[in-house]
């Protein structure tokens, strides 16, 4: 089995671009649940905890907080996956790579496993409760479409692009039909300050960089 950190790697070369932090998250938290929703198993063994700005892997985050260590030019060597969860990745990729973390991090907050590892705290209140993969699972295969196609679809199917007819993810329009809901202006709320550098998650540091 893959580490999450190896597949935030291909996530990274696949989308062929630098991504922040939180973009980075969302992406990896998206392919796991999509995963889970496909196959009833988890792609990594690594847990998301429901951090005050949306589910995050503290391993990951860790790893990965140097810009650098976000690049595309990524070295793929050494990692393993079969063909259902490459071509998942890449549909992953496309559905939800023209996001931005803001906009991420907002869905996550409309979604039932976020919502329900948070257990009705305070905004910005700190949390390291695992999401429950089970409620993953069961949320993207009963509620959501990935290319168009739902978990069951994909399963029966096979997971391809083909040619992606339905285009991107499309976040406002998800957003616009859900009450009461603000994404939030800021990434590195409260669980952040005990994650030991928050720096790279200020808005300043969320455009691409040129590398």
């Amino acid at each position: 089995m893959a580490t999450a950190d190896q597949v935030a790697s291909v996530i990274l070369a696949r989308s062929g671009t630098w991504m922040t932090s939180m973009q980075l998250q969302k992406m990896l938290y998206y392919v796991q649940s999509w995963h889970l929703a496909v196959t009833d198993e988890p792609l990594f063994p690594e847990h998301f905890k429901a951090y005050a700005d949306g589910p995050l892997i503290p391993q990951v985050w860790h790893a990965r907080k140097d810009q650098s260590t976000r690049r595309a030019d990524q070295d793929l060597s050494g990692i393993a996956l079969d063909e259902l969860s490459s071509n998942l990745i890449d549909l992953v990729v496309a559905s939800y790579g023209s996001h931005s973390g803001d906009e991420l991090s907002a869905l996550t907050h409309t979604e039932t496993p976020w919502v329900e590892a948070r257990g009705g705290l305070p905004d910005g209140a700190p949390s390291s409760t695992a999401l429950s993969e089970e409620s993953m699972a069961n949320f993207y295969r009963e509620h959501r479409r990935l290319g168009g196609r739902s978990a069951a679809d994909l399963a029966a199917g096979g997971v391809h692009i083909r040619h992606f007819d339905a285009g991107p993810v499309d976040v406002d329009a998800l957003l616009a039909n859900l009450a009461d809901v603000e994404p939030e202006d800021e990434w590195g709320g409260a669980n952040l300050a005990h994650a030991g550098d928050s720096h790279d998650w200020t808005p300043a540091r969320r455009d691409p960089v040129a590398w």
